[in-house]
């Protein structure tokens, strides 16, 4: 398992920087086939003077990144720095030993004074590298646990990950300034037609080829160096459950900083949101949260992919502990619906329930107990592959089929009479509505008026046969909840429309989504700041993405009541097109 991981990591650095050497290559045997031999050394200039510049910035922020970093610890969660042996003893030996046993040099551990279990490690190189944990990780974890999650940390130290994934991030860089470089010389040569300049010429063919490749290559690499992040994070917790032989306190720690993560959140949330608050404790409050999301690629673990592990998978008992059950069935969707792969390719860290079963196999390696020995197995108990198909199509192919479907109607009757064209105008406005219609039925299915009460927890764990775990970011399912707004869905951010639900099991968005656009700024500034605070009753959409939210149809508090007829929109544009279906049939009909 650790060579395979090495192995990918290995062979997709070489394949991002093989994209920079295809590019410069293939420019410069262009401008020779195009061209000859000047024309050619010419181009290798041109190619050349983006790698230079884009190399020159990546190292500029290599090199003073940490120093910005250690400011902005310092000054939005007034971070200390101690030296290590001034850890709790525990620590202050694992620390010790891991620098002698990996040449490591950790001369200062920055400690922030907060209740957000944050965890991450930046720096340059082994020995001046620094780690940095909060008050949260030591009140929230056990000593075995705070050890796994320091172990981790010196795992990214260990393997160089701030110099492997500076070298890989330097791919995109360049490949989308030759994008630039090449838009701009194209931009150039049109508006300066003057002069005969043949050698322009040909450089020009290049460019035209540059600017289309190296943005196509530009947008492949974003989702390697993602994936090379997500490897490293395997790498990192695989060093941490070896070092330690202790695999399960990782895991373990890994749920309860998810559900410490989401917890301080809330509670950041309710602080920023509170009127009776100090305006400036609240302006630092907003900063916090905003810098936690800026920094989630540093962190041991993204604070998205928290949610996802979801609330309260761990078990608030005296004496916190993780309630395994609760978070296999959290953990499902993750590792079943075909949809959470497909998210994952936009995160910088696998996804929660991924790296449990990657510590869980590396304990049965070992020879230890699994800390969840049911995850891994089917818990969902039907394939979620066909919903995940229809829904790929209706949400990505149904909205393009309302121009192509048209269009393709009339082609088809491209060397018939005019009736003949207009009839198949109008089969492809029909057939349009008739997806669109299937399109609404699986994004906003009937709400019944006697749906039954059930908690978050409660959908976010459901595991059933056609339950909550079909959820996905186009399919909705019917829920009913009942609970406190403790927030905006944008901690501090007052122009932000939606809120977040908390009842005694967990906290999740409710996304608000009118049928006039204007009316979220509206609801934003004169609605939402009266809600906070208030018991309500919700009915609406379950949907899943990365982390789980619900779409609101109806909000009833004491005071007023919140209406989102976004599916209403949906059933206006069927409308639509039924009528552009029957005027083409008219004008196909011969008078």
């Amino acid at each position: 398992m650790k060579l395979r991981i090495m192995f990918r990591g290995t062979l997709t650095l070489a394949f991002l920087w093989g994209m920079i050497y295809a590019v410069v290559m293939g420019l410069i045997a262009i401008a020779y086939y195009v061209g000859d031999f000047t024309i050619a050394l010419g181009m290798s200039s041109f190619v050349l003077l983006p790698i230079v510049i884009t190399v020159g910035i990546v190292i500029l922020q290599f090199l003073i990144s940490p120093w910005l970093l250690d400011l902005s610890f310092r000054w939005l969660y007034k971070m200390s720095w101690i030296d290590p042996m001034q850890l709790p003893p525990h620590l202050a030996q694992f620390v010790s030993d891991q620098s002698q046993l990996h040449n490591i040099s950790i001369k200062k551990v920055g400690m922030i004074h907060d209740q957000m279990p944050t965890a991450l490690t930046y720096g340059r190189f082994k020995k001046n590298a620094r780690i940095v944990i909060s008050d949260g990780i030591l009140n929230l974890l056990t000593p075995e646990e705070q050890i796994g999650v320091v172990g981790h940390e010196m795992g990214h130290i260990a393997h160089r990950d701030f110099l492997f994934m500076t070298i890989a991030a330097a791919v995109p860089m360049i490949l989308y300034v030759f994008y630039i470089f090449s838009r701009a010389f194209l931009r150039g040569a049109g508006r300066s037609r003057g002069g005969d300049s043949k050698a322009a010429g040909y450089i020009a063919v290049a460019a035209v080829a540059t600017m289309v490749i190296s943005y196509i290559l530009y947008i492949i690499s974003q989702f390697l160096v993602l994936f090379l992040s997500r490897v490293r994070e395997y790498y990192a917790d695989r060093f941490a459950g070896e070092e330690t032989k202790n695999p399960k306190g990782l895991s373990t720690a890994l749920v309860k900083i998810a559900y410490g993560m989401v917890q301080t959140q809330a509670a950041y949330a309710t602080t920023a949101n509170d009127k009776n608050v100090d305006r400036r404790a609240r302006t630092q409050e907003y900063r916090r949260l905003g810098f936690s999301n800026a920094t989630r690629s540093l962190n041991i673990f993204d604070i998205k992919a928290a949610n996802n592990l979801v609330m309260s998978a761990y078990a608030q008992t005296t004496v916190g502990e993780v309630d395994s059950e609760m978070v296999v069935k959290a953990a499902a969707w993750d590792l079943e619906s075909p949809w959470a792969g497909f998210l994952e390719l936009q995160s910088t860290h696998p996804l929660a329930a991924k790296r449990l079963l990657a510590l869980d196999d590396l304990s049965e390696e070992m020879g230890k107990k699994r800390a969840f020995p049911l995850l891994g197995q089917d818990m969902i108990k039907e394939t979620l592959w066909d919903e995940f198909l229809v829904d790929l199509f209706l949400k990505y192919i149904a909205p393009a089929l309302i121009i192509i479907l048209p269009g393709a109607g009339a082609l088809t009757f491209l060397y018939g009479n005019t009736m003949q064209s207009w009839l198949g105008i109008a089969g492809g406005f029909g057939l349009a509505a008739l997806i669109w219609i299937w399109r609404i039925r699986v994004q906003y299915p009937r709400l019944d008026p006697d749906l039954p009460l059930i908690s978050i927890m409660g959908a976010v764990t459901d595991v059933s046969d056609d339950g909550y775990a079909e959820a996905s970011p186009l399919r909705g399912k019917p829920i009913r909840l009942q609970g406190t707004i403790i927030g905006r869905g944008t901690p501090g951010y007052y122009f932000s429309e939606d809120v977040v639900l908390q009842d005694p099991s967990g906290i999740i968005t409710l996304d608000y989504n009118p049928v006039f656009g204007f009316m979220r700024f509206i609801t934003a500034l004169f609605r939402i700041e009266k809600l906070i605070g208030s018991q309500v009753d919700i009915i609406g959409w379950y949907r899943r993405t990365p982390r789980p939210l619900v779409m609101i149809k109806r909000l009833e508090s004491r005071t007023q009541t919140f209406r989102s007829n976004k599916d209403i929109a949906s059933w206006i544009l069927v409308g639509l097109l039924v009528i552009a279906a029957i005027v083409c049939v008219f004008m196909g009909i011969p008078i």
